[in-house]
Formats: structure tokens, sequence, C-alpha cells
């Protein structure tokens, strides 16, 4: 389902038109007339032996008779019904042209979403973003969640797996925020310290699958991600606020991998990865 949202303000307003200076006097003597009617019809009743009785004005205090309400009939059962989706890119806050999932609040840009969405659905189709995708639904790696698909790049069901990771780590919006683009090289104080830099757009430039350094194993993306963090405590002192943030987006990071990996779950992506590591029989 595609839909367009500006921003939340873009939704209709309804404006009312002021009355101009030539339409006051017309309006003037339009009641001029229909005061000399009705003091004509009051006349003719008097004269006739109905006698007019004005009005009771209403108690003091009391409530005036609510007017009957109108339902709109665009509205089913009188009652306006709330848009199910959100207004707002869960990956960049932004509007646009937006995706929104059949299954979940969210909407997405085409670019955002991981991966991205290449082909728009028909009208008619549902579509589901890959936070909604049940992976029970999807086949085994024959060695397991590390496995690779035999032609140097991750099997299909371990490439939707740290896809998943990545765009959990995309809607932590705040958190991720100085985290997704690479530090601009002119920035040589930071470049003199940290020899590795490592980012979010980097990470999802390695899921691509035409890719040329695109991941041949989930290891080499864990290690990617703990070397975002490992950075960003290196360079910024605990007391700031990038460090403090690294530190909430690692235990979500864990809390995920623990979910969805949980084979590296708390692997530091240094030495020997888990799924190298000699089994205990």
């Amino acid at each position: 389902m595609l839909t367009q949202f500006n921003s939340k303000t873009s939704r209709l307003k309804v404006k009312i038109s002021q009355l101009r200076g030539g339409v006051s006097s017309e309006l003037d003597k339009v009641c001029a007339e229909s005061v000399q009617d009705l003091m004509a019809t009051i006349a003719k009743l008097d004269s006739n032996g109905v006698q007019v009785v004005a009005e009771a004005p209403a108690a003091t205090g009391a409530a005036p008779s609510p007017a009957p309400h109108v339902h709109s009939s665009t509205d089913p059962g009188g009652k306006p019904q709330p848009d199910p989706n959100e207004d707002w890119c869960a990956v960049c806050m932004d509007g646009g042209e937006l995706m929104c999932c059949d299954k979940c609040p969210k909407v997405f840009h085409q670019y955002c979403h991981i991966p991205t969405i290449e082909k728009l659905p028909d009208e008619t189709e549902t579509w589901q973003c890959l936070l909604c995708v049940n992976f029970a639904e999807l086949p085994m790696s024959p060695d397991g969640e590390g496995g690779e698909d035999g032609a140097g790049g991750l099997s299909a069901r371990a490439q939707k797996l740290v896809e998943r990771v990545t765009l959990e780590l995309y809607c932590q919006y705040e958190l991720s925020l100085p985290f997704r683009e690479p530090v601009p090289a002119d920035n040589l104080q930071y470049h003199s310290k940290i020899s590795r830099p490592m980012c979010l757009d980097m990470i999802r430039m390695k899921l691509q699958p035409r890719s040329a350094a695109r991941y041949t194993n989930v290891a080499q993306f864990v290690a990617d991600c703990r070397l975002l963090f490992r950075n960003a405590y290196r360079y910024n002192p605990p007391d700031t606020q990038i460090y403090k943030d690294a530190k909430r987006l690692e235990e979500f990071f864990d809390a995920q991998l623990v979910k969805w990996l949980p084979e590296y779950a708390y692997w530091g992506g240094e030495g020997e990865p888990p799924t190298k590591r000699a089994r205990v029989e």
C-alpha cells in the first residue's frame, strides 16, 4: 500500500472565506424585507383573532437544546476511523512517499527499508516490512545461522537475519543517529585516533549482495557492529551523550542477538568467532 505524507500538517484543512463589503449591504436589505413580511403576517393573524405570543426565554443556566449530530458519510458507523499507520518513516523520521506495512503501524521510504524495496506492490497486494517477517517460515541454513550460500555470500536465511538486526538498529532513531554516516575525512583528530572507522551506512553497504565487500558470514557482520561501538567508546569520553548513546544502542544490539542470533550474543567481535569454536561432544 502506497501513501503520500508530506507532513502531519499536510492533511486537509477547511478554510472559511470572509464576507466582503458588498455582501454586507445586500444582507441588510434582505433582512429588512424579511422583517416587513413578518410584521405583515402577524398583523393578518391578529385581525383574524389569532394571538401571537413571543417564545419564553430559556431559564438561566439551562443547557441549550443540543443540535443533532450529523455523521459524515465517509465515517463507518458515524465514528472517525484513525489511520492505523504512522506518519513518519521509521528509519529517517521524514515524510514523503511511504510504504505502509499491512501488519504493523510502521512506514518506510523505499530506500530506507532494509532491504531496499525495489518494486512497489500492486494496489491489490499486501506488503509487510522485514520486522514483521515470520522467520519460522524461512528454511534453516545447512550449517547454522552463520552459513554461507556456497557462492561467496550469506545464505538466504542468514541474510534476512542480519538485515533484520540492522533495520532494528536504524529504527532506534535517536540512539543510532550519531552512528549512521562516516566521520568526514577532514576530521583529522578523529582519524588520528580511530584507524578503522565503522558506521551503520558502511554495514548496510556490505549487506548488498552485489557489493564487492559484501559479508560472507554472520561473524563479519557482528564484528563490524562491535567495531562501531568500540570506536565510539575509544574516541568519546564516558560522560558524553554519544558515549552513553553507544552504550544503550549496544545493549539493544545484544538483545537482538539473543533473540535472532544467540550463538553470537555477547561475542566481542574479536578473536575466534563462535561458529568456528570446537564443539564439545
